[in-house]
């Protein structure tokens, strides 16, 4: 069996951990295609970090797991696109002009850090060329595996490589070549994010968790992800009141769908979580328009703690909530401490129609 199609099988067989190789076989490729089109070490390597999350999130969708190398590379690159829409202050370094009189690329970097020196003589080099310099040194990828990845024949890699020489120069290559290596992906935010919110068995450490999903940013997806799989429901628990803890707008908007995802979760302390979308900072219109109707059938939840979680979370949003959705809660609500709080909501509802 093909080695992809044997790890793709795995993963969709045995979940997030299992998951794990096809990152480690494909780290740094995603991370040097990512940083052929940025230009920037962090924000190649939060695309990549996205990139695998999206990918295990899509995984069992995927119709052709011996392309995986290539699909990786094209959520790659489209997630190097949205970057550099989404952040204008990113420059992509296909503004570094490709000009023969602008002079000879090795002797005209002096004064700069040893990392701007590289990426501005990759910068020089055509697209493709630089994605094929990148996927070459950052981890002794082979001219085969990179003609794999690119699905380029073996002769358009070599040729690329050749170019690419003749322009930087033989001693340049080899400071890309360490730099690039030295750049590489090494600490796992997904991780560290992970270690921090799988609590299961001991006290949750709010503060610190708090610390480290904040330094993780949008990298700390892939730790999201594995605790929301946990098998442990204090664990999914402790990642759901997280994610109603940040702020979309500096966090990303995968965190919002994560977020999104918890209220299909099987446990009622987990799944109530899902209502800190109503909490998010947010435009309030999306809310009305996207995250109520997703919340309201909680009214009718199998736990009555959802209920009136659910209930109390609405309060606020009276106005958008329609009166026969709370009045039909109320009339089947036979728990005794849901029922007071669907009672109140079907007040604030009639209290709102009043005034419209």
């Amino acid at each position: 069996m093909d080695k992809d199609v044997e790890l793709v099988t795995k993963a969709l067989a045995d979940g997030p951990e299992a998951f794990g190789p096809i990152v480690e076989r494909y780290r740094d490729a995603v991370f040097g295609v990512a940083l052929a089109r940025l230009g920037n070490f962090h924000d190649a390597e939060d695309v990549a970090q996205t990139v695998f999350v999206e990918a295990y999130m899509r995984l069992d969708r995927f119709r052709a797991p011996m392309r995986l190398g290539p699909w990786l590379r094209r959520m790659a690159i489209n997630r190097s696109i949205d970057q550099v829409r989404r952040r204008k202050q990113t420059v992509e370094i296909d503004t570094i002009e490709n000009d023969p009189d602008h002079g000879d690329v090795h002797e005209s970097l002096k004064g700069s850090d040893l990392r701007d020196q590289v990426l501005e003589a990759i910068g020089r080099l055509g697209r493709s060329q630089r994605e094929t310099v990148t996927l070459y040194y950052v981890n002794g990828y082979s001219v085969a595996e990179v003609a794999a990845i690119q699905e380029s024949p073996t002769g358009t890699v070599k040729r690329r490589l050749h170019e690419a020489r003749k322009k930087l120069k033989e001693d340049m290559m080899s400071t890309v070549e360490a730099v690039l290596k030295s750049e590489a992906p090494k600490e796992d935010f997904g991780e560290k994010v992970f270690a921090a919110l799988d609590c299961y068995g001991q006290r949750c450490d709010w503060g610190a968790t708090s610390a480290a999903v904040l330094e993780a940013g949008e990298a700390g997806l892939p730790g999201f992800v594995r605790a929301l799989n946990s098998r442990q429901w204090q664990t999914r628990r402790f990642a759901g009141q997280m994610l109603g803890t940040l702020e979309p707008h500096s966090q990303g908007e995968d965190f919002v769908e994560l977020l999104k995802a918890v209220g299909l979760d099987s446990n009622k302390k987990v799944r109530q979580h899902a209502l800190g979308l109503l909490v998010l900072d947010i435009d309030e219109e999306r809310k009305r328009r996207e995250f109520l109707p997703m919340l309201l059938p909680f009214l009718k939840d199998r736990s009555a703690l959802v209920r009136r979680r659910t209930a109390l979370e609405l309060l606020p949003w009276a106005g958008d909530v329609p009166l026969s959705a709370a009045a039909e809660a109320l009339a089947n609500e036979e728990n005794e401490r849901a029922r007071p709080m669907l009672a109140e909501l079907v007040r604030a509802v009639l209290k709102a129609d009043r005034r419209e």
